[in-house]
């Protein structure tokens, strides 16, 4: 009996000896056997196996026919190699890298699948155990790693996500929890990702794509974190580093909230001290522009009655204008007298803070207003990565979760790696 196309196309040297229905069992048995022209190789270097010395059976999931299980069952032939010196199984190319249970199509197809769902999602539809997906998941995700190749970028960004919450010794820092995200800003794709949020992370990209490619970067856009700063003037001097805006309000927000909370518990009484807490708190924070006309009218009664509240309104509007300025000298003005506003009121503890800090940095902040870039692309991948942490109920294998993050978010799955065995 001849193999049908489907199936001669991917079991060369093959012929079907015998078909079996389980009806009831929704089960398909092809039973195939050698031709005559197939020499037996090695399974190790591919050599021609010299003399037949046994043969054992083998049963092959393949993929489904309609609701059937489909199985291929033949007898593996084994014979001495010549080169290793040993007794080998022959060399079946149809067979899976990663399982030889399973066929290449079939292995491909569950991988696919992995890359849309959880494993153990996956395992309960095909039938296999949750482990045994795990495992052949990770395998072929390590398989098509070591073939990935970092696309050529310009412009990066670079931000950390929390990766875990378990410690691996006592004395580790909480630095090492994190994962280290780079990502494209012209793709817009995860292309590497790094253990911890140290220096040493960043330093392992740089290291990886070499010393040539890393003076093809231009931009890199992070947030205020010291370590990323550091690696990047050391191994790509001529980029340019740029400070994601973010960040910068993010830290410039929690120093409003700081002083604004200490203004409302020692400097308001009765009817101010109302206004100022519980539902309203949010509003001092808030720009002006998004505040409803309700939200507006609440501010103003607030702030004729309060001159610290009053300066707090103008220094955080001051601080979102300095974003619209047309350069860093017009920018820099701006700075200038939000650090005079500041030093007006002696309460501002934080703001003087911020505002020092800020001042050292700003030869870092004015490249915003030559690469108006961000690391906002980051922050939108790490709810990506949040999301798969949680449709996994979390990660314990730290590189398998680091393949999984380059998979759903980066090039290392089946829409950019072509099916080739």
């Amino acid at each position: 009996m001849r193999l049908p196309r489907f199936l001669s196309k991917h079991i060369p040297g093959f012929y079907v000896k015998d078909f079996k229905e389980w009806l009831k069992k929704d089960l398909i048995e092809i039973y195939i056997d050698h031709e005559e022209s197939n020499k037996p190789r090695c399974h190790r270097c591919k050599s021609l196996l010299k003399g037949i010395t046994g043969r054992y059976p083998q049963k092959i999931q393949t993929m489904p026919l309609f609701k059937y299980k489909t199985f291929l069952i033949l007898k593996r032939r084994k014979g001495n190699c010549p080169s290793c010196n040993k007794i080998r199984s022959e060399y079946l190319d149809f067979i899976s890298p990663e399982t030889p249970h399973l066929t290449q199509e079939y292995s491909w197809w569950l991988g696919r699948m992995c890359e849309i769902s959880a494993v153990s999602r996956v395992g309960e539809l095909v039938g296999i155990d949750k482990m045994t997906m795990w495992r052949l998941d990770f395998s072929r995700l390590r398989r098509m790693f070591q073939n990935y190749k970092i696309p050529n970028v310009h412009r990066i960004s670079v931000d950390e996500v929390y990766a875990r919450r378990k410690k691996y010794s006592t004395h580790e820092s909480r630095d090492k929890r994190f994962f280290t995200i780079i990502c494209d800003l012209d793709t817009r794709r995860v292309i590497w990702v790094s253990e911890s949020r140290e220096k040493a992370a960043l330093d392992e990209f740089f290291k990886v794509i070499g010393p040539k490619r890393c003076q093809e970067i231009e931009v890199v856009a992070m947030d205020q974190h010291d370590s990323y700063k550091l690696s990047v003037e050391e191994h790509c001097p001529m980029a340019t580093v740029v400070w994601d805006r973010f960040h910068i309000m993010q830290n410039f927000n929690q120093a409003v909230d700081e002083d604004r909370k200490w203004i409302h518990r020692y400097l308001t009484s009765g009817e101010m001290k109302r206004l100022t807490r519980g539902k309203f708190k949010r509003l001092f924070v808030k720009k002006s522009t998004n505040r409803t006309r309700l939200e507006n009218r609440h501010i103003n009664d607030v702030l004729k009655d309060n001159e610290e509240f009053a300066y707090l309104e103008l220094i955080k509007e001051g601080m979102h204008q300095l974003y619209d300025s047309q350069d860093e000298y017009e920018a820099w003005e701006k700075f200038n007298q939000l650090g005079e506003w500041i030093k007006q009121c002696p309460h501002f503890y934080e703001l003087k803070k911020w505002w020092k800090n800020f001042n050292q940095g700003w030869n870092t902040f004015k490249n915003y207003f030559y690469y108006p870039v961000s690391s906002s692309l980051s922050e939108g991948q790490n709810n990506v990565i949040k999301t798969l942490k949680r449709r996994g109920y979390g990660y314990r294998n730290m590189p398998y979760f680091k393949l999984k993050i380059l998979q759903v978010c980066g090039f290392l799955n089946s829409k950019y790696v072509p099916m080739n065995f």
